[in-house]
């Protein structure tokens, strides 16, 4: 199966699962973690690696206590340990005044770090896939973060624990093609077909249109989203190394050294106040500022209800303003 020979090239190629690994798998009961956790089943025949499944319990529906025994009763059929977790999410979203989607993200990963740091595992695989990847980068663009680098096929969260996405490249229709070989079965969340959600509308109406153009679409953006992300690692480096000649952050303010920030091209600008910006990290942020900064504009430009930004003696300035004076 095209699935397995990308998962198993995959993890062999960059280092993704290695002898000794002890991994947290996060599933869901549904169709890709299902196909995530089988392949770790059979890819622990061959790399001695110790696994534990982790499945969240959002209550956000009807059928999530099902889901979550299905993901029990799946571990226990591999012989797999399985910790089931109840996650507050209408709270936290409620106290954090953010989206549902964004509470039930934040909890998931900040449990799951938990977790991986109690037990001393030291990765954490998600489900993620090429289709996922595609979505999130049209989530991105129609927001103006001004990125194309998708999402990241691992990221280190500390010395000891690091997040890894083996199935980042497989395309969804690999994946339906591979649980239906193996005569696997898996929960449908029918949350996903809601349009109210932004990635909804992406995944039922954008990215058919893409496929319908080019069947290949989804693995040339995945293509690109790597060219992306290798280009971004090389200019971050260079990015870094200019900050700290330029940059001075303190805990309520951030000031920059224009003299120096203007000897930079536009590039270099641009990505330097990304990094700095404290809060609303949009593009027409980011080109306002650098046009104040450009012209000379000494006027107060407010970015939040904590931040304001303006020019001052030489410096500009990032201020908040509820707690400190200027």
């Amino acid at each position: 199966m095209k699935a397995w020979y990308i998962f198993y090239k995959n993890i062999l190629k960059n280092n993704l699962v290695e002898q000794k690994d002890k991994i947290i798998i996060s599933v869901s009961g549904g169709i890709d973690s299902v196909c995530m956790l089988h392949m770790f089943w059979r890819i622990k025949k061959k790399i001695d690696i110790d696994i534990l499944v982790v499945v969240f319990n959002h209550k956000l529906r009807k059928e999530s206590n099902y889901e979550s025994n299905f993901v029990n009763n799946l571990s226990c059929k591999f012989n797999i340990r399985c910790i089931k977790k109840t996650i507050n999410v209408k709270k936290y979203s409620k106290e954090k005044s953010i989206s549902i989607e964004t509470a039930a993200r934040n909890l998931r990963y900040s449990n799951l770090i938990n977790i991986a740091k109690e037990y001393k595992y030291n990765k954490i695989a998600t489900a993620h896939n090429a289709n996922d990847n595609a979505e999130t980068m049209f989530m991105w663009l129609i927001r103006g973060t001004g990125s194309f680098i998708g999402i990241p096929q691992t990221r280190q969260i500390d010395n000891n624990v690091c997040v890894i996405r083996p199935l980042l490249q497989i395309n969804r229709k690999f994946i339906e093609q591979y649980i239906k070989f193996h005569n696997l079965n898996f929960c449908v969340d029918k949350s996903n077909f809601f349009n109210k959600y932004t990635r909804n509308k992406i995944r039922s109406k954008i990215i058919p249109i893409c496929e319908e153009i080019n069947p290949m679409a989804i693995e040339h953006i995945f293509n690109l989203t790597e060219i992306q992300r290798i280009e971004n690692e090389y200019l971050e480096k260079i990015v870094h190394k200019f900050m700290k000649k330029c940059v001075k952050m303190y805990k309520n303010k951030i000031l920059l050294d224009l003299a120096i920030f203007l000897r930079y091209n536009k590039p270099v600008m641009f990505r330097i106040i990304k990094h700095v910006l404290p809060e609303k990290k949009y593009n027409s942020c980011i080109n306002l500022i650098i046009n104040k900064i450009i012209s000379n504009d000494s006027s107060i430009y407010k970015i939040s209800n904590d931040w304001i930004f303006f020019l001052k003696l030489n410096k500009a300035c990032f201020y908040n303003i509820n707690k400190t004076k200027y």
